[in-house]
């Protein structure tokens, strides 16, 4: 059996979708004749953590956790101390909550000083210690996955080191992300990010993106480039046995962070509406959010479209938690960023795993075309007039009893198997140490 080195600075029991991910392939790649060594931070300085998450790692996968200065972990020290206690002021609905200066200056430092990323400090130590493990394991390939993007320097320095082929694999868009690219405060800033990207293209023998857009990206800037697409999948041993949904309420639920550039403010504005037309009670139809927002009120949203008692805030929960929860909805809404074309949330994958129909609020885009094309639910424009509408169309199928637990055939192009031997077959082809 071949050996790879994942180089993932988010790895359980860190609670991102990327740590999901990788979980879920250190699992499965043995089937298909790889076994993982995986590279990871040793203190991610991470507010989300699931220390759950960890007993699925089989104990037989060798961790490497790596330390290194954490300046997450810096800047929660700075605003503990430097945070005063001042009397709150009421925020308009929605508004972004209101910025601590220690919040302020780490915003500042991460966009003027942190290159590529504020995870830098984890570069040499991360290096070294996998310039041992390419050694001492007899590696034959190695695989770095972003975000964050250190990941991919790391994996540079061992692949002109050692000679070990290389993936380099982007979740998100480096310089082209349509969020990203607003951090640079100068064009010397942007020139300096596209130098190192352009160098870990050059040095990658693959670079593989989680969505055709990405692909397309980098293909369409550095031509020449081989490149791969690699979606997210879902494995079905994530999800446990659900608790029986009530059958007399119409539930619509939300799994995961909700941000200004994917606001649930379209959404609510159409879910309001179709509640005005049908006359409604909060006994017969809510709205559940499992998770949270950074940077929006959404209480104060749900408060201003008359939604107060119809929506509930369950906050975080554990993962597993999560994916036994979505097998109670009613239907899964997704929600894309009207700006976004390029990225697919994760957690469209594991609603197509939980079983249920998607509510997807998005502009034409990548993922409205992989929910029509493979029949996953109903596609909503960004506006309360279409929202409305697909909720209509969900509700009404749900009246008529049509929202089971039924596999879509569809959903097997998006399982773990099938993407883990897709994840071999890209490994596979890096071929032998120059």
């Amino acid at each position: 059996m071949k050996r790879v080195l994942v180089i993932a600075y988010f790895f359980p029991p860190v609670r991102n979708m990327g740590s999901h991910r990788w979980l879920r392939f250190v699992r499965h790649l043995p089937e298909h004749g790889w076994e993982p060594v995986v590279l990871t931070g040793a203190s991610p300085g991470w507010t989300e953590v699931d220390s759950g998450a960890v007993e699925n790692l089989p104990a037989n996968i060798e961790v490497v956790r790596v330390p290194a200065l954490d300046l997450t972990e810096v800047w929660k020290k700075w605003s503990q101390r430097t945070t005063q206690a001042t009397p709150a002021t009421p925020a308009a609905a929605g508004a972004r909550p209101r910025q601590s200066r220690a919040h302020q200056l780490s915003t500042f430092l991460n966009r003027w000083v942190m290159i590529p990323d504020k995870y830098f400090p984890w570069l040499g130590p991360a290096a070294r210690a996998g310039e041992r493990l390419i050694r001492q394991r007899q590696v034959h390939a190695v695989y770095s996955t972003s975000d964050p993007v250190t990941d991919h320097l790391v994996a540079r320095r061992l692949t002109r080191r050692t000679g070990v082929p290389w993936a380099a694999e982007f979740r998100d868009l480096w310089l082209g992300s349509p969020y990203f690219a607003r951090a640079h405060p100068t064009a010397f800033h942007r020139w300096l990010h596209a130098r190192l990207e352009r160098r870990v293209v050059a040095d990658a023998r693959v670079v593989v993106g989680l969505s055709q857009g990405i692909e397309a990206h980098v293909a369409r800037t550095y031509p020449g480039t081989t490149t791969r697409v690699l979606y997210n999948c879902f494995d079905p041993a994530d999800y446990p046995p659900p608790a029986a949904a009530p059958a007399e309420k119409f539930r619509l639920m939300y799994v995961g962070a909700l941000y200004s550039s994917r606001s649930p403010e379209p959404f609510l504005a159409g879910l309001a509406g179709f509640i005005q037309q049908r006359k409604l009670t909060p006994a017969q139809i809510e709205w559940l959010l499992l998770g949270g927002s950074p940077d929006l009120d959404v209480a104060g949203l749900a408060e201003r479209y008359g939604l107060r008692e119809y929506v509930t805030l369950a906050g975080q929960v554990s993962h597993a938690e999560a994916m036994r929860r979505m097998q109670e909805a009613s239907a899964l809404v997704a929600i894309q960023s009207p700006e976004d074309d390029v990225h697919i949330p994760g957690k469209l994958f594991e609603y197509i795993g939980a079983r249920r129909p998607i509510l997807l609020v998005a502009p034409d885009c990548e993922v409205a075309r992989i929910v029509r094309q493979n029949q996953l639910g109903v596609v909503a424009a960004p506006n309360a007039a279409a929202v409305t509408e697909a909720v209509g169309h969900l509700y009404a199928q749900w009246e008529a009893g049509g929202v089971t637990t039924k596999e879509n055939p569809a959903s097997a192009a998006f399982d773990i198997q099938t993407r883990t031997r897709q994840l071999a077959e890209i490994l596979d082809s890096l071929g032998p140490k120059r």
